[in-house]
C-alpha cells in the first residue's frame, strides 16, 4: 500500500474502541476495508497495524460460539492468517467490536484465552 492510500485509510477511519493487551492498550479504528490497531509507545510515538475486514469476518464465522480459544489454536485451523500476532490482532478487533471476550490463561498457560460470540 502506498502512502496516499494509507492516508486515505486514516481519513476514512472511525473509532471503534480500545482493548488492553498484555503490555499495551490498542485503539481500534475501522474503515470500509480494514481495521486499524494503534498502540502508543511514548508522548509522540506509536505504531499501527492494518487488519483486513475479511480476515476478521472469516475468524468470526469459523470460530464464533467457541470458548477458551488461544491464538495458536486458531492459527493451526485457519489459512486466512499467517502468524500468531495476526491472530491476536484479529481477536483484539473482535473484542473492541464486543464480539469476543478474553481472560487470563490458567497456569502453566500464558497470555489470554478468548471466547467468541456467534456471528450476527
Amino acid at each position: 500500500m502506498n502512502a496516499k492510500a494509507l492516508l486515505g485509510q486514516f481519513r476514512e477511519a472511525t473509532f471503534v474502541g480500545q482493548v488492553a493487551g498484555l503490555r499495551s492498550t490498542y485503539y481500534v479504528l475501522q474503515t470500509p476495508t480494514h481495521y486499524i490497531l494503534i498502540t502508543v509507545s511514548g508522548p509522540l510515538s506509536g505504531n499501527f497495524n492494518l487488519v483486513t475486514r475479511r480476515a476478521v469476518e472469516s475468524v468470526q464465522k469459523r470460530f464464533g460460539g467457541k470458548k477458551n480459544l488461544t491464538s495458536a489454536e486458531i492459527l493451526k485451523k485457519t489459512r486466512a492468517v499467517r502468524d500468531r500476532f495476526d491472530v491476536l490482532r484479529i481477536l483484539y478487533v473482535l473484542e473492541a467490536l464486543k464480539q469476543a471476550s478474553k481472560r487470563q490463561a490458567k497456569p502453566p498457560g500464558r497470555g489470554f484465552v478468548f471466547s467468541l460470540r456467534k456471528p450476527r
